[in-house]
């Protein structure tokens, strides 16, 4: 089932995780280093948030 919410929260998620705008790393990694970088944060923080937000999203509505 589609949940636009979910998608939303996703899509900002990403968005703030990016290298830059709430974490950086030091001057001169390279581009690899800031997408594996960007990877791992993003996958920590979306296991330990999905249910929280999914939950604030739709309640028991499913």
């Amino acid at each position: 089932m589609f949940h636009p919410l979910m998608s939303l929260f996703t899509a900002v998620l990403f968005f703030l995780l990016v290298p830059g705008v709430l974490l950086s790393l030091p001057p001169g990694s390279s581009f690899l280093v800031k997408a594996a970088f960007h990877a791992v944060v993003f996958a920590l923080v979306y296991h330990l948030t999905h249910k929280a937000a999914f939950k604030a999203l739709y309640g028991s509505r499913f």
